[in-house]
């Protein structure tokens, strides 16, 4: 039996409602609410040093529930990236249009500002089942998900805007996230319009997918909400980059000149050359689209009627907080 667990509120709205974090101290925001309405790290309410770890906070579907992990599901686990910064234009007689590259992506005004993330795909029969938040785990899922992300992103108070100062200075939290693919899929691609791309599969034996699964969901935990993000810093960077490099380079050894090439992991600048570096990149040359992957699901009348309802909750929470 999996035990008593306290009823908590299923979605991130009413779980503000119930117990809303607050800002730390050490942030400008202190004090403030924390926008928990998408990003928070897990918690775990069991360790996963047996068959299963028992999680909450995972998100699906624009709604938190408690996961239940299988520790030897993991199928395969690749990289995923995106360039965040502004897309190149230029002005022709028909107006401004974007600049593409050969490759179809749209360039960008800083070429090496990337978001990472830990892709981890499921074997088809162990996938992660999805419970409401503080019940028994128990019986039939909610959800199944087979295919999830691991991404380390800031955090702040509600109507917070990222910027490099805020980035730099440590007064965001670092808030490791555990979310559906689907869910990464509407938010950076149906809404963000973001060009997401993944690397080959890393070369990992059943041990090593077992012990980065572990890590990654130890690392949430500790993280909470209570981490400062800094963007870069000489000792401490807590990035989307610098963490699931440290992950990975505290489960595999290297040997030889990749030993080297695990000095670097700080700064999101050359994901896919950090990989080449640990010689991790098994074809260099490839180039995969996560959009063409979920196009069925991006073009689902559910998935853009969803946008539209998430644009109007938008456009009306900036119109309250400029109130």
């Amino acid at each position: 039996m999996m035990g008593d667990f306290q009823t908590r509120a299923g979605t991130a709205d009413d779980q503000m409602e119930v117990s809303p974090p607050v800002m730390p101290q050490w942030s400008k925001y202190a004090g403030e609410a924390v926008d928990v309405s998408s990003r928070r790290s897990i918690e775990r309410v069991s360790p996963g040093s047996g068959e299963t770890a028992i999680v909450d906070y995972f998100l699906h579907a624009g709604t938190f529930y408690r996961a239940v992990i299988p520790m030897e599901g993991v199928e395969s686990v690749c990289g995923q990236i995106f360039n965040f910064s502004e897309k190149r234009t230029r002005v022709t007689a028909s107006g401004r249009e974007v600049i593409y590259d050969r490759r179809g992506l749209p360039k960008r005004k800083i070429p090496f500002a990337f978001h990472v993330q830990t892709r981890f795909s499921m074997k088809p029969e162990h996938p992660i089942r999805l419970y409401e938040l503080g019940t028994n785990p128990e019986g039939e899922a909610l959800h199944q998900v087979g295919e999830w992300v691991y991404t380390v992103e800031a955090n702040g108070p509600v109507g917070w805007q990222f910027s490099l100062s805020n980035g730099l200075s440590g007064n965001l939290l670092s808030v490791h996230r555990f979310l559906s693919m689907e869910e990464m899929v509407f938010e950076r691609i149906v809404v963000g319009n973001q060009w997401v791309t993944e690397s080959p599969g890393l070369p990992l034996d059943e041990a090593q997918k077992r012990e980065l699964l572990r890590r990654s969901i130890d690392r949430s935990h500790r993280a909470g909400m209570s981490e400062r993000y800094y963007a870069f810093r000489v000792c401490g960077t807590n990035n989307c980059t610098s963490n699931p490099f440290k992950i990975l380079d505290e489960v595999l050894v290297y040997r030889g000149w990749h030993r080297l090439g695990a000095m670097f992991f700080r700064l999101p600048i050359a994901p896919r050359l950090y990989l080449r570096m640990r010689g991790l990149d098994s074809d260099p040359d490839s180039f995969k689209l996560v959009r063409d992957e979920y196009q069925e699901f991006v073009e689902q009348s559910e998935t853009q009627q969803r946008k539209r309802k998430y644009v109007r909750a938008l456009i009306k929470r900036r119109r309250e907080l400029a109130q």
